[in-house]
């Protein structure tokens, strides 16, 4: 049993701090503030020749990483026409960005089942104090792998590698998609992805505080 409990608050600080990591990395790429943001910082859309705001776009884009089927494409209207404006290798790089988004997804929460469960497990069976400790150590770790991952996507080859390895479609220099999503679309990513991460650390920090500060004998 001692062992198991030793397990236990070890799967604690790993995946509390990945499921913290994952979600809100994986919670940004899902928000159209995100892309609306960085179409007005980067000015992203004015070069492209689109009756299409970018607003639209932020919403198409944030939409498809959440529906549950079809092709990605936005329509741009000319006159009494609707003429697509992604070709067919853009559409398979989104279907592939949205297959690694969906696993992404998956790994966060099965991340936070697998924390949360080991988490109220020692809670439940009394051990506060080693939970108190555990729970601090997770939170440090999970500043320092979202600082990590910061750095990480701020080199060029580590993105690249990513790329290849979840997309690996050639796309042209002057695509709309890498006009929309290229750099410095990572930026923009780093900047949510921190500030949803801390908020959700604050969040957890303020939980696990509560949860297993010291029983006072006197009220």
């Amino acid at each position: 049993m001692r062992k198991f409990n030793y397990a236990s608050s070890v799967l604690v600080v790993i995946f509390i701090p990945l499921m913290i990591l994952i979600l809100s990395s994986n919670l940004v790429l899902r928000l159209s503030e995100t892309y609306v943001y960085h179409f007005n910082d980067s000015r992203a859309t004015a070069g492209l020749a689109y009756n299409v705001t970018g607003s639209e776009f932020a919403d198409e884009i944030a939409g498809y990483w959440s529906s549950l089927g079809g092709e990605f494409q936005v329509y741009d209207d000319n006159g009494s026409f609707s003429d697509p404006i992604f070709d067919d290798s853009e559409v398979e790089a989104m279907a592939k960005a949205k297959k690694a988004v969906n696993l992404h997804l998956l790994a966060g929460i099965i991340s936070g089942a697998v924390g949360i469960v080991f988490y109220t497990y020692l809670y439940r069976r009394g051990y506060r104090k080693a939970l108190r400790k555990r729970g601090f150590l997770a939170a440090g770790i999970t500043a320092a792998l979202i600082v990590v991952q910061d750095i990480m996507l701020g080199t060029g080859s580590f993105r690249k590698m990513l790329y290849e390895t979840f997309i690996g479609v050639s796309l042209d220099d002057n695509s709309p998609l890498t006009a929309l999503l290229g750099s410095p679309f990572y930026k923009t990513f780093i900047i949510f992805s921190s500030v949803l991460g801390a908020a959700m650390l604050g969040i957890f920090i303020y939980i696990h505080f509560n949860l297993t500060k010291a029983k006072r004998i006197f009220y």
